[in-house]
């Protein structure tokens, strides 16, 4: 399967990227060529972070990394696959491929609505709704044990941080369900510490081969 390597146009003509060098343009600057510097570069550290945390998840539920986020995404509820694709910011051929392996191991069920039989809705099965309730509980697990050592109050601090660079991000490039620019933070009195050192990599996972681009949804 060939990996992507550019934008992706999804439904509503809002491209996404591979990487976020490309989605905040050009090569990565140094910290003394702009003060934005140091943001950049510290998205594309928490983006190593995070497919990192997509692969322990995929290797710990025996569930592929795409596949995850399509079940965790119709845990909100049924979508369509185009609803899918633009949630994910992927082709709708990469989402109706993450849906057809997900069907075949009955986890989702596909239906046709009296309504309109043109659309096909996505839901989850009674084992969908089981690896969702599994996913959230393994990842909420890592994060209390990743995070082990910081106070509530810097807990808090950081996820409200991420929201507003996300919802920045999404404001900027259109994409639906970022909150308003005006919304109030919330207040924070000292920086969080600095997360524990992670785990050496053994030998298996440092010879990993990493998964194709278009299965690295979210």
């Amino acid at each position: 399967m060939t990996a992507l390597t550019g934008p992706i146009v999804a439904p509503g003509n809002h491209p996404t990227y591979s990487c976020p060098k490309q989605l905040f343009g050009g090569a990565r600057m140094t910290t003394a060529s702009s003060p934005h510097a140091g943001l950049v570069a510290a998205i594309e550290d928490m983006a190593r972070a995070q497919r990192e945390t997509g692969a322990w998840l995929a290797r710990t539920l025996e569930c592929g990394r795409g596949g995850l986020s399509v079940i965790r995404v119709l845990d909100r509820g049924p979508r369509q696959v185009s609803e899918l694709a633009q949630h994910l910011r992927v082709d709708v051929s990469v989402a109706s491929r993450q849906v057809a392996a997900l069907a075949e191991a009955g986890l989702v069920d596909r239906d046709v609505p009296a309504t309109d039989r043109r659309a096909r809705m996505v839901a989850l099965t009674e084992s969908g709704r089981a690896l969702a309730v599994r996913s959230s509980a393994a990842s909420v697990e890592l994060a209390a044990a990743v995070f082990a050592d910081w106070d509530p109050a810097a807990v808090e601090a950081a996820a409200e941080q991420f929201r507003r660079v996300a919802d920045a991000v999404s404001r900027h490039h259109g994409l639906p369900g970022a909150r308003s620019a005006t919304a109030t933070p919330t207040a924070t009195t000292a920086a969080p510490p600095a997360p524990p050192a992670p785990p050496a990599r053994t030998a298996d996972t440092a010879h990993a081969a990493p998964e194709p681009l278009e299965r690295e949804i979210a």
